[in-house]
């Protein structure tokens, strides 16, 4: 849908915590004991804003127990001025007209346009929230641990005003609590001169690190996560230089939701589900990720990256897709072999 342009009188509306330094989180779910028992809020200090991002990122710290724990909040703020809004907040106007609209024509362009902004903005909590559950496993090691799911409640977005439950369900803005990694971007990597990068060692080294990367990308395509697309999704630990993080799960998609649309729309042609075997979904699923390219992806932006230091050359083993779908195609025929020699027996 169309973004209302304002007008130039217009005056931005600004939620109250965005100036706050300090602001009361609600704790919806808890994941690990890194958020103290005990009860349903949790006070957070502010130290930093991440600049840049779609949603609203803060590093912010809190008290359990005697300990000062730091940690990353993830809003999903309909009204950040972020790549969703093209860097635009509401108006005052728009953000009335949402709130109070009742199908009046006068308010509809801009109500409907910031209720389609918070659905987008729903849509990415829940699939972030989502991908971090799919991928437990890999939490504290190749992408951040998961603390908390939680939300900023209208009293604290809107400076102590109450609100009935159904103004919280449309009005909170949901979050996510990460862990803190000391990282830097692929693009604030410090590298070493370029004799010292193309002696063996270094080079190895930074084979190493591009190396990890990808293959830890190609582990999430494999647990049933892609990404739409590749946008810096990886960050570099400051303290060793040596590891990367993958983080930004608000645009993946997922196998089985590939899956379902795949065989709806081949049901609309006529096939039948039984049609669609499990090793022909997943056949089609690697396909797929293949179109993505999400290794790819990553070693493109790192060459790139090297090629600012004339260094032009970097040994990466990416994915064989080929290799992977013949394999699930072969045990495909084994399978079917040795059912019609059962049957024939």
């Amino acid at each position: 849908m169309a973004q209302p342009i304002p007008s130039a009188s217009s005056t931005s509306h600004v939620p109250a915590y965005v100036n706050e330094s300090r602001f009361v989180l609600c704790i919806v779910d808890r994941f690990g004991d890194k958020i103290p028992p005990g009860s349903h809020t949790l006070g957070v200090e502010v130290l930093h804003i991440f600049p840049n991002t779609t949603s609203p990122v803060k590093l912010v710290q809190f008290n359990n127990g005697r300990i000062t724990e730091r940690t990353v909040l993830k809003l999903y703020d309909r009204t950040h001025p972020g790549r969703v809004r093209k860097s635009t907040a509401p108006s005052m106007a728009a953000e009335g007209a949402y709130r109070r609209w009742n199908g009046q024509f006068a308010d509809i362009v801009m109500a409907r346009f910031e209720a389609a902004i918070w659905y987008e903005f729903d849509q990415r909590h829940k699939t972030e929230l989502r991908a971090y559950a799919q991928l437990e496993s890999m939490q504290g090691t190749k992408i951040p641990r998961l603390y908390a799911n939680v939300r900023l409640s209208l009293s604290v977005i809107d400076g102590g005003r109450r609100a009935t439950p159904e103004e919280e369900e449309f009005l909170c803005i949901p979050g996510l609590l990460l862990q803190y990694c000391d990282c830097r971007r692929l693009r604030d990597l410090h590298f070493p001169g370029t004799a010292q990068i193309e002696s063996d060692q270094l080079h190895v080294k930074w084979a190493g690190l591009a190396q990890r990367t990808v293959d830890a990308i190609h582990e999430i395509n494999a647990m049933g996560i892609l990404f739409r697309s590749y946008n810096n999704n990886a960050i570099f630990k400051i303290e060793n230089g040596s590891d990367s993080i993958i983080i930004d799960f608000a645009e993946a998609v997922f196998k089985e939701d590939l899956i379902e649309t795949w065989i709806e729309r081949r049901e609309r042609r006529g096939f039948a589900a039984t049609e669609s075997p499990p090793w022909r979904r997943d056949i089609k699923y690697w396909e797929e990720a293949k179109s993505c390219g999400n290794p790819a992806a990553f070693d493109k932006a790192f060459r790139i990256h090297l090629w600012t230091l004339d260094i032009y050359y970097l040994l990466i083993r990416l994915p064989d897709y080929h290799e992977i779908i013949g394999v699930i195609r072969g045990l495909a025929l084994v399978g079917l072999s040795q059912n019609i020699q059962t049957q024939g027996g």
